[in-house]
């Protein structure tokens, strides 16, 4: 029993175009623990999610060396950052912890500072 050949001889090879490929990664998850610390990039997208049963909102930022990082939402960011800011630059800095309306047993509410750059980003 005869076999075809894999390709003819006089086939003209398909020219296929160069890519130069990178490898794409989860988004790194941040956590905001101590205060002053800051993160800063432009907001990609507002998700919600399930967290310990729990609804939350989850943002996702693109930093200036092209990495994503994403964060859950507090109810202060939740109140401050908006749809509207997607592919804006935005700079959060943990301020400080807030204990003056939490009821024993609760931790204290973390307060935010959140800047938005008034013009999208290029490409938003």
């Amino acid at each position: 029993m005869a076999t075809a050949p894999a390709a003819q001889q006089n086939a003209t090879p398909i020219n296929k175009p160069r890519r130069e490929m990178r490898e794409v990664r989860a988004p790194e998850q941040f956590q905001f623990t101590r205060q002053g610390q800051t993160i800063e990039g432009v907001l990609l997208s507002i998700e919600p999610t399930l967290v310990k049963g729990k609804q939350a909102l989850e943002y996702m930022l693109q930093d200036e060396k092209n990495e994503r990082l994403t964060f859950l939402g507090t109810n202060d960011l939740d109140k401050k950052i908006q749809p509207a800011h997607v592919g804006h630059w935005l700079h959060i800095r943990y301020e400080r912890d807030d204990d003056s309306f939490s009821k024993p047993g609760q931790n204290a509410m973390k307060m935010f500072k959140v800047m938005v750059a008034a013009q999208k980003e290029p490409g938003f």
